[in-house]
């Protein structure tokens, strides 16, 4: 495997691989989420209790809103979170 996880967890640490994210870490970059879902690759450590993060599930998107959410669950204490995917583009008004 060629992700390591910390040697010492440190409680509140952790989250989503800089690998998965966009440029400004605070979206998912979809392409090698949905890669690391298929290959059941982990994409991130707990910041609870330092284990590994899987994707758990495609993209789901919540009633009312457009942007998609991606699940993650931790191997070992089964916590699960979402990370928001980017902003879908807005719609221009025609002239």
């Amino acid at each position: 495997m060629t992700h390591q996880a910390p040697l010492v967890h440190v409680p509140g640490r952790g989250g989503i691989w800089r690998r998965y994210l966009l440029d400004n870490r605070r979206h998912i970059n979809a392409a090698p989420w949905l890669d690391a879902l298929a290959q059941r690759a982990p994409v991130g450590t707990c910041r609870r209790d330092g284990g590994y993060l899987f994707p758990a599930g495609q993209p789901y998107t919540n009633a009312g809103s457009t942007r998609q959410w991606y699940p993650a669950a931790c191997a070992t204490c089964h916590e699960q979170t979402a990370a928001p995917g980017p902003a879908p583009p807005k719609k221009r008004a025609r002239r």
